[in-house]
């Protein structure tokens, strides 16, 4: 039977952090510019201890650890000369790599919801997670465009690591420019009667990105925009591309 053990610290001058190795057990050597990534992080905000590795060590040559899952977390922290975190599985029988699979899997699969769900735990930014997922919850827009709004993008944002790596962060002028935004894209629900707006429309990011735009753009009349769409024919419904929302938005409030 297989346990893990507690949490523990491996510093640099640790016989065990040079025999740890990675590429064991069917896991590929992570990309240098994942390791490069993940370094810049660390070097910001090193949370690893919330991420330990899990580590197994090795029958056949006795004295070697090999890494289960976490090998980017620590290839990153053996650049910049840190130590790592990790757990060990204690147990004769080996981990086979279709366990490794599963285990990388998992986390590659990783949704954002999960990654706030998951930050939200951890004391150091838990409020900041915990503000920002209930306003998530509790709107129709999509992580994308509210955290374009958290940072006061004028369209959705694709570089997301800054999410995933614990950066959030929610300061009052954050959560002010989030109430405005959130309120004027609400009037959108009844805004529309020929036809109405669906929710799966609504819910389009690339119909969102489009609004989000056009609220940014000097000269551009929200109040106006609405105004026109209460009673004028529109092809939102049909649309997919944010171009053509775009088209559409500045076509009805310029009527």
């Amino acid at each position: 039977m297989k346990t893990v053990s507690a949490i523990k610290l491996i510093n640099t001058s640790d016989p065990i952090y040079n025999k740890l190795k990675v590429g064991k057990r069917g896991n590929r050597i992570p990309a240098a510019t994942s390791v490069g990534k993940l370094a810049q992080s660390i070097s910001k905000c090193n949370l690893m201890e919330f991420r330990p590795i899990l580590v197994q060590k090795e029958n056949k040559r006795k004295g070697d650890y090999i890494i289960i899952d976490g090998q980017t977390r620590f290839m990153a922290c053996k650049k910049l000369n840190k130590p790592v975190y990790a757990q060990f599985i204690e147990g004769e029988e080996e981990i086979s790599e279709g366990i490794v699979s599963i285990l990388n899997t998992n986390q590659r699969n990783w949704t954002l919801t999960d990654f706030g769900n998951y930050w939200k735990e951890q004391s150091d930014q838990r409020e900041s997670y915990s503000s920002y997922m209930t306003y998530f919850n509790s709107s129709s827009v999509s992580h994308g465009i509210l955290l374009s709004i958290c940072r006061g993008l004028t369209s959705r944002g694709r570089d997301l690591e800054f999410f995933k790596n614990g950066e959030l962060e929610w300061t009052d002028a954050v959560q002010k420019n989030v109430d405005e935004m959130l309120h004027k894209f609400n009037r959108l629900k009844n805004a529309a009667f020929n036809p109405a707006l669906t929710p799966s429309t609504l819910r389009k990011q690339t119909f969102q990105s489009a609004i989000l735009t056009a609220l940014h753009l000097k000269g551009f009349n929200y109040n106006k925009f609405l105004e026109n769409l209460y009673d004028a024919e529109h092809s939102f419904n049909k649309l997919g591309k944010t171009t053509a929302f775009q088209e559409e938005i500045f076509r009805i409030e310029r009527l």
